[in-house]
């Protein structure tokens, strides 16, 4: 007798529906005795996706999820049948009618998007008689960013009160999305008289559409598509009306379309939507904080208002402390069948087992903002290499909506579509194997810091970790880049190896960094590095090395906090270390750390002693890259003691030697910057502004060959005070504004609002010299 299936076929009993999808899996896997594991590792889906397709969570999967499972399980024809049968359920051009019938309603309380629906109301709201074709407005974007209310909301506030609205769900997040044909049905079902055929082919229906819609204005809203083919047979010449597509995709492939970005809400009106929602007993002063942990995303902002209107005793800060916790925060955003954690999955079930693995593993990295390179590095542990095709896999991510794409090869991934990833992470990956995906990365960022600060390093030591190779740099602008790029991920992994005690390691990456400190000054943590490296440096008990980083960290207090008492005590804690080690060159460093700080406190004449201490010590040993630094200061404490022509002097005997010595560019670009520098503030004191003017000139080609915004500000600026000095005001007003241009770009704020302070001065001059004329 022949085995029977265990899910009886819907032929074999009239009338009754084939089962659900989940269901058949179900029986289909059991009767092959196969376990989740087993059919996972057949197929080459994941076991959590087909464990939710049986337990009905994932009700639309993809096609090609579908056919893998199909060929692991080795169904015969008619059972395939029947089981795409019930993955195609609801997905016939019957259905297609029923979505155009259940419009989204216009939201009462829409709030926000004021500046992003006036531009789009710009676009739509052009007269027919001038329209050559009908505008189509693409509103695109990540999952849960309102792109349907917004489209809504537009059609309801456009002028043309007698144009028919059409709409139609293209299904385009589910397994079977509407055919372009389908598409043209759901619209001919709603605007043709009862009782007028619908064309069952797609030149007909195509054909009916193009007089229909020649002949009446009609705004048509096609939400949820799948691909351009979906869109194009509606896009027709003569078209009376307008259209508005919602896609995840940016539907790039359509041509002659005003494309609309539509992501996070600005904190001010995130504020105000939940203030639409939450009554006033319940805010208190926290609802700007529900709209961070919401990370302003609108579907989030209304489930979190949902709950607590449906909750009168809650308050808004006891909603806060159960969001709280990363793990539950996705689980906290559901109210009724709003849930933020369905929508970002319905575009990860879009795609295949690679492209989730990436999804998932970014959610390994630390900051907001990353490069190709690094969500490579995500991927490449235990001989994944996810470098070939990594931008494409980015691509794809971005074209549905679960990563942002920035200018300069950079994406975003949101925070609610990061605490997704992680849950799926653990929910997908093995502990052992997100263990070693974190230490891959981890050696991979701390080799490529170093690799990094070594460009600016006059003896760069090799610093492989773990013998894992990271990123190279062709030269220092591309490894300054990344040092100011990649903070989070970078720090946060020095942060880790401080927390194993990996002491090697954390010397290694802190003493690449300690030149670099001196060009990104205004970083904010350098103070914090070096006293982890400093702490290392003893625990490992090498007085060398802990004279060394007590001196960079002695730097970080002078420079960084500005706290020059803290400087000196952490100066002299280096050269007795120094003197202990024996070390002569350590010591010039130290007195040098020591000057520094002695000229913070004021104590001019001690800083002079100290500084001539540091040199000799240098020129005792030839160590020219520190004597360069001293005489700088040097220079410097002359300028403060009003000896400005011995300071001219210093500097130009500083740049003389730069230009005798074999010193590596990198470092002697760098002090030759600031030995300009020095000359040029020295000559703007004597009144040699012309001289200074060539100095300054000087200096910003340094800059430029360095390429360094901070440096090019800072030249600028001098030289625009020059050029002002001698009345020169068009040339000062270009220097300053083009200087204003790079110490934002460089973040630095006391030399921006310098900048901005003389700007407003000169500005001031030019309307009186005007007025006067």
């Amino acid at each position: 007798m022949p085995e029977r299936s265990v899910v009886t076929a819907a032929e074999d009993l009239p009338g009754l529906p084939t089962p659900p999808l989940g269901v058949l899996l179900r029986a289909h896997r059991e009767r092959a005795v196969m376990s989740l594991e087993y059919l996972a590792e057949l197929s080459g889906i994941s076991d959590r996706t087909i464990s939710d397709i049986e337990r009905g969570v994932s009700t639309a999967p993809q096609r090609r999820t579908l056919l893998a499972i199909l060929a692991a399980l080795k169904l015969p024809d008619t059972e395939r049948d029947e089981f795409l049968g019930a993955a195609r359920a609801g997905k016939s051009p019957a259905a297609a009618s029923r979505s155009a019938s259940l419009e989204p309603r216009r939201l009462p309380d829409f709030t926000g998007r004021t500046s992003e629906m006036a531009e789009l109301l710009a676009f739509l709201e052009v007269e027919p008689e001038d329209r050559v074709v009908a505008p189509v407005a693409i509103l695109h974007g990540a999952p849960g960013m309102g792109k349907t209310a917004m489209a809504v909301e537009a059609l309801h506030r456009r002028q043309e009160d007698q144009a028919m609205a059409l709409f139609v769900d293209l299904n385009g997040l589910d397994a079977f999305p509407l055919t372009p044909l389908q598409v043209l049905q759901a619209l001919l079902r709603q605007a043709l008289l009862p009782g007028r055929e619908v064309p069952k082919t797609l030149a007909a229906a195509a054909s009916l559409w193009r007089e229909f819609s020649a002949g009446s204005p009609v705004a048509v809203l096609l939400d949820n598509a799948a691909s351009e083919a979906q869109v194009r047979p509606v896009l027709t010449t003569g078209h009376k009306g307008v259209v508005v597509v919602t896609s995840r995709r940016s539907l790039a492939g359509l041509e002659g379309v005003g494309r609309f970005p539509v992501g996070p809400l600005p904190p001010s009106e995130s504020e105000a939507f939940l203030a639409e929602i939450v009554s006033a007993g319940q805010r208190g002063e926290s609802l700007r904080d529900l709209g961070v942990l919401c990370d302003h995303i609108p579907l989030a902002l209304r489930i979190a208002g949902n709950r607590l209107a449906s909750q009168p005793g809650w308050t808004v800060s006891d909603f806060l402390d159960r969001l709280g916790s990363e793990e539950r925060r996705l689980r906290a955003l559901v109210a009724g069948d709003l849930a933020v954690e369905a929508a970002f999955s319905l575009s990860y079930e879009h795609l295949n087992e690679e492209r989730q693995q990436l999804f998932r593993n970014l959610s390994l990295l630390k900051g907001t903002t990353f490069s190709p390179p690094l969500a490579a590095a995500a991927m490449a542990a235990k001989g994944i290499d996810g470098a070939p095709d990594i931008e494409e896999g980015l691509d794809e991510l971005v074209d549905l909506g679960l990563v942002q794409a920035l200018t300069g090869n950079r994406y975003r991934l949101h925070d609610l579509l990061r605490l997704y990833a992680a849950g799926r992470l653990r929910a997908q990956t093995s502990a052992e194997d997100i263990a070693a995906h974190r230490t891959y990365l981890r050696a991979w960022l701390l080799t490529t810091t170093i690799n990094a600060g070594n460009r600016f390093e006059p003896h760069p030591a090799p610093g492989l970790i773990r013998g894992i190779p990271g990123m190279e740099f062709g030269d220092s602008a591309q490894a300054r880049h990344w040092l100011q790029s990649e903070t989070p991920d970078w720090y946060g992994a020095y942060q880790d190896a401080v927390t194993r005690q990996d002491h090697q390691d954390v010397l290694k990456v802190a003493g690449s960094l300690h030149w670099f400190a001196g060009i990104w000054e205004r970083w904010g943590n350098w103070h914090r590095l070096f006293a982890d490296s400093a702490a290392a440096a003893g625990a490992v008990g090498d007085k060398e090395l802990v004279s060394a980083h007590l001196g960079f960290l002695s730097f970080a207090y002078s420079n960084e906090r500005n706290d020059p008492e803290r400087a000196l005590k952490t100066a002299m804690l280096s050269l007795d270390a120094a003197v202990e080690a024996q070390n002569t060159v350590r010591q010039g460093w130290a007195h040098l750390y020591i000057a520094l700080s002695q000229r913070g406190l004021g104590k001019i004449q001690e800083a002079m002693a100290s500084a001539n201490k540091a040199i000799a010590l240098f020129e005792a040993v030839g160590e020219i890259e520190g004597q360069g630094p001293a005489m700088m200061l040097k220079g410097s404490i002359h300028q403060m003691l009003g000896q400005l022509d011995v300071a001219v002097v210093v500097a130009r005997n500083l740049l003389e030697l730069l230009m005798a010595s074999k010193m590596p560019a990198n470092v002697a670009d760098f002090i030759e910057f600031y030995a300009l520098q020095l000359l040029c503030g020295v000559l703007h004191e004597l009144q040699r502004y012309d001289e200074c003017i060539e100095v300054a000139g000087n200096a910003l080609a340094v800059a430029e060959k360095m390429q360094w915004h901070l440096g090019r500000a800072s030249a600028l600026y001098h030289r625009g005070k020059s050029y002002d000095a001698l009345n020169r005001h068009t040339l000062a007003v270009e220097d300053l504004s083009r200087a204003l241009g790079q110490a934002v770009t460089a973040g630095d704020k006391r030399l921006e609002t310098a900048i901005r302070g003389m700007a407003g001065e000169l500005k001031d001059k030019l309307a009186s010299v005007r007025g006067g004329s």
